[in-house]
């Protein structure tokens, strides 16, 4: 089975008349003698209620999100059907529902209890049934609503009202003694006994207990005082006693209860079904999973069979020929159908938002939200003793109200008509976006995309970062079938994008096809998510991307992550955990908390082997993966377990320092290339990258950017190049750099202590930008893994390989930190040929780089204009093994020249290394030189170019075994 197929996010939804209704309520309001403020039980309760929106069954109504308003109102958002069974009797008014029968009735206790069932395995009691919640869809099948408020307010405990209706819950429920069991589904049982018995007998319950709730809890304590101390009753007598009748029930209900001899068997089975119901004796009293055994339900043809899945599922697979045509064939293609038909609620929703809906703003546009004025809630009377004030007004807008309002859909379905209509607008994109550069300069992404010979397109799109050429739009998708999109539309800032509902339409509907087809789908994902990533999938794309699939929960179950034995780890996670990202909701709450602490226990355990431990870091590092995949824990751990080797290989070792310094110093050695009037400012005052840089990369940025921004990045991050993460933090200097250059030691420490706000999309656009013209040996890194042991990587050889010559040796840490530019492979120089200035600072040639220039190193002062004038964007250093060549190259960073590297071989490899057919030009300065004097200063340039130099050699290949001019 797909990974996703059943995921309740992206599975079409084919409910007729669906609409979304809204509750709202506030957490604790009153602060006198309680220990939680507001603004904790509203965290609490927002945590609590995520596990809400993973239930899924044919007859309760889905919760779809929770939203946080002014004063810590909250906003329950779900799904709500217009009929409910309140409709069918006006309480007090007998007959309403005469000849309805016990068919009906059966049918809804049916699948009441099915709901009921369902909730209590899920650890959920109802306690707020009662006949308006109970909610008839259009094929007139039960929706149990408003289920999860006693739940999501820990029974409660953390709001000022008390939930439940008094007239439908059970003695137990009102005077619950301390010594009495915990709250269970028996509670919804009575309450569906009260309520079915309403129905059938057409009155209610109790006699005029509306307004009189003093009377109604006297009854209830009455009932509840039939139950013995020793906790016997003879339930089935109760009903019968005398002194039933001064409890205040309808006597149509104590009449039906007592039933009578005329009763035929059908209303004396239904009798016997209420009465199991209403024990009072809560110990007696049946579960809803026990009650779907009563012989009221038998032989009667109810069914269990309810459907999960969707209409026609399939898995699209380039091996596979389907010779069913109409197995493509869109389903229920009504000319006049809803365009919200099919689609998710929770998709539905965020459409909605996306096209201006504001829950609170909607509500108070309409006038539910009135409030008390400010001048009408000052306290009369204002007690000073212990600071509590007396005669206080509360302001009725705090309370809670069981009014359901719908939220309109008209401005959406009118949006999306257009975006889905036959005129609409193209919604296509270019893979392009952000990797616009110069013409005229290197592009070493393509390169390494063309090579691939694993490319499935064999046009270079689908290679192994899939960042196609800027000039190449032959992008071809099983999605588009193979045409060409459009390059015009995706021009727009990502944030609008974003918030455009068209757009996010037409890439959640896209994304959600590919999802439900994972993993076959993978590369399609990948390709299409190097444009934008719609935030509303983001968790599963992400996921996808990675390649998580397969049992992952019980990869995940595997692992102890309870332990009662404390370590020196469980300490430091508990300090940690608190202060991870605190203004994110999610995360601070105390649910939040709980999940952080076992995804880090988890990897941990998971990791021993491989010697990870915790360092502090990795609970931001896991937080991305937590707020997105919040109810789905073990998907969450899934997505940090590969990361982390994939992104951050060797990061967490205990021992992790020659790592975090090798890296450090490669992003030196960047900041030279690209920006070498700001390194060599930072290099002068002494602000070196171990002074800032550690938190960026020991958490990819999630230690300094918000969530918000680390979502954007790591879109990018997982289908860019490794190196991504480098140039990233090149790119947050860059945002920064008329400030930095100003700025002396302390100033820049100032800077590291208070992150400055940086443009995230700005940001990753320059990273891809250096990331595209930057030569893969200039990024090398020992601890970066490799593909194939022993294999070369960027012209230089895995460390793993017995080193031949003196140039495959990896240089040491310790000198890469001392060197303020990199070092360039053989290969990578091949390929710059007109693009790079070679500066050869040997004073004796013996061969050299055809076109290169062979100078004094102390003349570089002198020569600099000279140097300028040959207007190349990379300047190399060749020097002899052992000379000042990476002195050389810093002095060049210190005179401004960009992307200056060392030649790593120098001359040697030239010489030796016959695999990338590099020609060492022999002619003799004094014959075929240029010669210059400036202020005394002599260089000397080669006049053939590279190009001209490999077609003679090829030539003179053909015709001589010589190969010296």
């Amino acid at each position: 089975m797909a990974t996703f197929a059943t995921d309740k996010e992206i599975n079409a939804s084919f409910q007729r008349d669906v609409h979304l209704g809204v509750s709202s309520f506030s957490a604790v309001a009153g602060l006198e003698d309680r220990d939680v403020v507001p603004a904790t039980a509203t965290t609490e309760i927002f945590g609590r209620f995520q596990a809400l929106k993973t239930l899924l069954h044919p007859n309760i109504c889905e919760y779809v999100e929770i939203v946080k308003g002014k004063h810590d109102r909250l906003f329950v958002i779900f799904e709500y059907h217009m009929n409910h069974l309140g409709k069918l009797y006006q309480r007090g008014e007998k007959g309403n529902v005469s000849g309805l029968g016990t068919r009906m009735l059966r049918e809804w206790a049916f699948q009441i209890l099915k709901a009921l069932t369902y909730l209590n395995q899920n650890g959920i009691t109802h306690h707020n049934l009662n006949p308006d919640n109970i909610l008839l869809d259009a094929e007139g099948k039960v929706k149990l609503a408003d289920y999860g408020l006693f739940y999501m307010t820990n029974g409660g405990a953390d709001v000022d009202f008390p939930i439940g209706y008094p007239h439908y819950l059970p003695p137990e429920a009102i005077y619950r003694q301390a010594d009495m069991p915990e709250v269970t589904g028996k509670v919804d049982v009575w309450s569906l006994g009260v309520i079915l018995a309403e129905i059938f007998t057409g009155s209610t319950f109790w006699k005029e207990n509306d307004k009189d709730i003093e009377k109604l809890f006297s009854s209830l304590w009455m009932l509840q005082s039939f139950v013995h101390e020793d906790g016997e009753t003879d339930d089935d007598e109760v009903w019968n006693k005398v002194l039933t009748y001064q409890l205040g029930i309808n006597e149509p209900i104590l009449e039906f209860l007592n039933g009578s001899a005329d009763d035929d068997i059908a209303d004396s089975d239904f009798r016997k079904f209420i009465c199991a119901c209403l024990k009072v004796n809560v110990s007696n009293r049946c579960s809803p999973e026990q009650l779907l055994s009563h012989p009221f339900f038998s032989g009667h043809g109810l069914s269990d069979n309810y459907k999960y899945w969707w209409k026609k599922p399939f898995l699209q697979s380039q091996i596979i020929d389907f010779d069913e045509e109409d197995l493509f064939v869109p389903i229920d293609e009504q000319p006049n159908k809803d365009v919200l038909y099919g689609i998710p609620l929770s998709q539905i929703y965020y459409f909605w938002k996306l096209a201006g809906g504001d829950v609170e703003s909607e509500l108070a546009k309409r006038g539910y939200l009135l409030s008390t004025p400010p001048i009408e809630r000052i306290p009369r009377t204002v007690k000073v003793q212990d600071g509590k004030e007396e005669g206080t007004t509360k302001d009725t807008a705090f309370l809670f109200s069981d009014t359901i309002y719908t939220l309109s859909l008209k401005e959406l379905r009118q949006r999306l008509e257009v975006a889905t209509g036959p005129n609409r607008e193209t919604f296509e994109w270019d893979t392009d976006y952000f990797m616009l550069v110069d013409e005229d300069d290197m592009n070493f992404l393509v390169d390494e995309m063309s090579d691939d010979e694993n490319s499935s397109t064999k046009v270079g799109i689908l290679g192994k970062y899939l960042f196609p050429d800027p000039n190449n739009h032959k992008a071809s998708s099983s999605s588009t079938n193979g045409t060409t999109p459009s390059t015009n539309n995706v021009k727009l800032p990502l944030l609008i994008r974003e918030k455009d509902v068209g757009y996010q339409f037409q890439r959640v509907a896209l994304f959600s096809e590919l999802l439900r087809q994972y993993p076959a789908s993978r590369d399609e994902i990948i390709h299409h998510a190097k444009v934008d990533i719609p935030p509303f999938l983001r968790g599963k794309i992400w996921a996808a991307i990675l390649g998580v699939y397969g049992d992952y929960q019980a990869l995940y179950d595997s692992y102890d992550k309870e332990s009662e034995k404390e370590t020196t780890t469980d300490r430091q996670i508990d300090v940690d955990v608190p202060r991870c990202h605190q203004y994110n909701q999610l995360l601070s709450s105390p649910i939040g908390h709980e999940k952080l602490r076992r995804l880090l226990k988890c990897f941990i355990v998971a990791n021993a082997n491989n010697k990870l431990v915790y360092w502090q870091g990795l609970d931001s590092l896991c937080a991305p993966f937590l707020t997105l995949n919040f109810n789905d824990e073990a998907l969450a751990f899934s997505c940090l377990h590969t990361f982390i080797p994939k992104f951050l290989q060797d990061v967490f070792l205990f021992d992790n320092s020659s790592v975090i310094a090798e890296y450090l110093a490669v992003f030196k050695h960047l900041l030279s290339f690209h920006d070498p009037e700001l390194s060599s400012h930072l290099n002068k005052i002494g602000y070196q990258p171990d002074l800032y840089a550690i938190p960026w990369f020991l958490t990819l940025f999630t230690h300094v950017f918000p969530l918000d921004k680390t979502y954007h990045l790591w879109d990018k991050i997982l289908v860019g190049p490794p190196s991504l993460p480098l140039f990233t933090g090149i790119s947050i200097l860059q945002q920064l750099r008329d400030l930095l250059i100003k700025s002396e030691f302390n100033d820049c420490l100032a800077f590291a202590e208070s992150f400055p706000d940086v443009d995230i999309e700005k940001c990753i656009q320059s990273a891809l930008s250096m990331c595209k013209v930057t030569p893969p040996s200039v990024i090398y890194r020992v601890h970066e893994p490799f593909v194939t042991p022993g294999a070369s990587h960027n012209g230089i050889q895995d460390p793993d390989h017995n080193p031949q010559r003196w140039w495959e040796v990896p240089i040491s840490i310790d000198t890469k930190k001392e060197e303020l530019t990199p070092r360039i492979s053989l290969k990578d120089l091949v390929k710059l040929k007109n693009h790079v200035l070679v500066i050869d600072t040997r004073s004796e040639l013996e061969g050299h780089f055809p076109s290169s220039i062979n100078m004094n190193p102390a003349h570089l002062e002198q020569l600099a204009l000279t140097l300028r004038q040959e207007n190349k964007k990379y300047h190399v250093v060749l020097a002899k093994r052992g000379d000042s060549g990476p002195q050389f190259a810093a002095n060049l960073v210190y005179a401004n020249f960009s992307r200056v590297a060392v030649l790593t071989g120098g001359i040697d490899v030239m010489r030796v290394d016959t695999e990338e057919s590099v020609p060492v030009c022999t002619c003799r300065p004094k014959s075929c030189s240029i010669g210059s004097k400036n202020g005394g200063a002599i260089y000397w340039k080669c006049p053939i170019p590279l190009q001209l130099y490999e077609r003679s050699l090829y030539a003179k290949s053909n015709e001589t075994d010589s190969m010296i001019l």
